[in-house]
């Protein structure tokens, strides 16, 4: 808040001392009148120009107070024309994200150098990952080093070897059983008929042999049958978290200790002194010690018992804490020691016995350096006559390296009036990422008619859209899919539902279908809620006084649950212009399913001076 606090002094006396002319802003109100009344959202922003710059501040408040604050710039530098904007997130006093962009003409082109600094991945938008792709500062390992990051969550990569579906469905990454260092994917019998959907049927055979990419936190899990071990094992349940092709991201600066070995070698290295990484499987009391057995009970022969004598038990709960040692069952842990036989443990068992906390630690034996912080992006952008070229490098902190780069061609000639707009988008990491194709000036063959037809194909997202156009009513109709493989074999397509939209003068209509409502939902910016599979917008401009405009909106959800027709949920806006410099707007929200249907209902206005 210091910090914020500080800019906006700043930024007052600047603008109080070089302002020319007066402060201009605006206010931008909204209360909650129903389910109760509160203030839902204020804006205020205050603009001036301080030394042949535009600056701009904008404040947002809301019911615990001031939330957001960010501050810009535009106009004139040198040669460049200068924009740009940085975030604070007032409440929690940290800084969110930035970006500037600095366009110059050169000959007959426009050069635009850009540059992004987001502070987390949680300022990453959706429309950053459109402009960029997915966020790249993952932190994603090999398949052989995950033992080493148990309890931790990652990104994972390797090639599927093998698979069990005996009970929960099992991918075997790098190795087969009973080696303890392969990687187990694993799918509840639940949750794969869902993968089928997205992957194709049986899509575990065709991934034999590939490379897949999976995200989730690393467990531990124990085999006692012979020979007995452990080894690591991702569940997934959503396939966002499965992919096939390399994982994109940051591998981790991992450090492990020397010699290290897991529990299930201990009887190879009697006599050694060595760091130990094992789950416990037990935790007992014989006499004069506090006993962990790890990887299993005394029907595992390869078992180690880790020995704590009750003198040194104090020492230990002063750092674990008073639980310990119950407070570690289940737990992957690292001890050092030297490995021996006999008592206290039984004839040809392996043991250490511990009275440093210093030689225990909970976790994995190996530390690891994850990427937390931020990304930047520096973008290179020059357009000439038709042609576009977009060069993105970014960092992760770890130094600046090529992110993507794009090729455009726009409104070429094609025969018979045709026109083609081309874009190929590749990046280092999965090489061709995107297409977009567009012909537009296609004759549909009458009553003047023209239409457009647009296909973006991208790793998420795959798109059609066909647009009708005649002189006072435009259509366009954009159906949703993908493409569905089993392995390399293409198995068909699966289609997720379609937008129409036409205008008519001052009146627009939206019609979306959803099949499946949730892929719908992450390519367009309709939310569903449950059972609901269709939306209509429709909204209409009138004129209003002193020059402004009426404008007011309709949506309509309709649903398995909905009353007369299916509908299930209606939301309705509407603004009116009071001056040359005021509106006011009522927004409200009813859900009939729900036994009291009214949501919410809010009233708002705009002041500018």
């Amino acid at each position: 808040m210091r910090v914020v606090g500080a800019a906006s002094l700043v930024l007052a006396f600047a603008l109080g001392a070089q302002a020319q002319p007066p402060i201009s802003g605006a206010l931008d109100l909204t209360l909650g009148l129903l389910p109760a009344f509160e203030l839902q959202g204020c804006s205020l922003t205050l603009k001036a120009t301080v030394a042949g710059l535009g600056v701009e501040s904008e404040s947002t408040f809301y019911h615990d107070g001031l939330r957001y604050q960010s501050f810009s710039l535009s106009g004139p530098a040198g040669p460049f024309d200068l924009e740009g904007k940085i975030y604070f997130h007032a409440q929690e006093v940290r800084y969110r994200r930035a970006w500037a962009h600095l366009e110059m003409a050169i000959g007959d082109g426009t050069l635009l150098l850009s540059a992004y600094h987001f502070g987390s991945a949680g300022e990453y938008t959706s429309s950053d990952k459109d402009r960029f792709g997915p966020w790249p500062c993952v932190n994603a390992i090999p398949w052989d080093e995950a033992w080493q990051h148990i309890g931790r969550t990652l990104y994972v990569e390797g090639p599927v070897v093998g698979y069990d579906g005996s009970g929960p469905l099992k991918l075997y990454l790098g190795r087969l059983p009973p080696d303890p260092e392969r990687l187990e994917v694993s799918i509840s019998a639940a949750n794969v008929a869902k993968f089928e959907e997205a992957l194709g049927p049986q899509f575990w055979q065709g991934l034999v042999g590939k490379v897949v990419c999976v995200r989730g936190t690393i467990k531990d899990v124990r085999y006692t049958t012979p020979p007995a071990h452990s080894a690591p094992q991702v569940t997934v349940s959503s396939t966002s978290d499965l992919t096939v092709g390399s994982c994109c991201g940051l591998r981790p600066d991992t450090t492990c200790p020397h010699p290290l070995i897991l529990w299930s070698e201990v009887l190879e290295h009697v006599g050694e002194a060595v760091f130990i990484q094992g789950p416990v499987a037990s935790v007992t009391s014989p006499a004069g010690y506090r006993r962990l057995r790890l990887g299993g009970g005394e029907t595992v022969p390869n078992r180690l018992e880790v020995y704590i004598p009750e003198t040194a038990l104090p020492a230990f709960q002063d750092v674990f804490g008073g639980s310990f040692p119950s407070s570690l069952m289940n737990k992957t842990i690292c001890v050092r020691g030297m490995i021996g036989t006999g008592p206290p443990a039984a004839e040809n068992v392996a043991r250490v016995v511990l009275t440093d906390p210093g030689d225990l630690s909970i976790g994995p034996c190996c530390g690891a350096d994850l990427h937390t912080g931020g990304l930047f992006v520096a973008r290179t952008h020059f357009a000439w006559d038709r042609w576009s070229f977009t060069v993105d490098l970014s960092d992760c902190g770890v130094g600046l390296g090529l992110l993507q780069a794009t090729a455009a061609l726009e409104g070429y000639p094609l025969a018979d009036g045709l026109r083609l707009d081309l874009g190929l988008t590749f990046s280092k990491c999965r090489g061709l990422d995107a297409v977009t194709l567009t012909l537009e000036g296609l004759s549909v063959g009458c009553c003047d008619l023209a239409a457009e037809v647009g296909i973006s194909l991208t790793p998420g997202k795959k798109t059609v859209t066909f647009t009708r156009i005649w002189p006072r009513l435009s259509g366009c109709l954009t159906v949703y899919g993908d493409v569905d493989w089993n392995g390399s074999s293409f198995t068909g397509i699966s289609f997720y539902g379609w937008r129409v939209s036409c205008s008519f003068g001052p009146v627009k209509l939206g019609l979306v279908t959803a099949l499946d409502p949730d892929a719908v939902e992450d390519m367009t910016d309709v939310t569903f809620y449950a059972d609901e599979f269709e939306y209509v917008e429709i909204s209409s401009t009138g004129g209003g006084c002193c020059g402004g405009s009426i404008t007011s909106t309709t949506e309509l959800w309709f649903g398995a649950k909905g009353t007369v027709g299916g509908l299930q949920r209606v939301r309705l806006t509407l603004e009116i212009p009071l001056a040359a410099n005021a509106t006011v707007s009522a927004k409200g929200q009813w859900n009939f399913v729900k036994a009291e249907p009214l949501e919410w209902f809010n009233v708002g206005g705009k002041v500018s001076f």
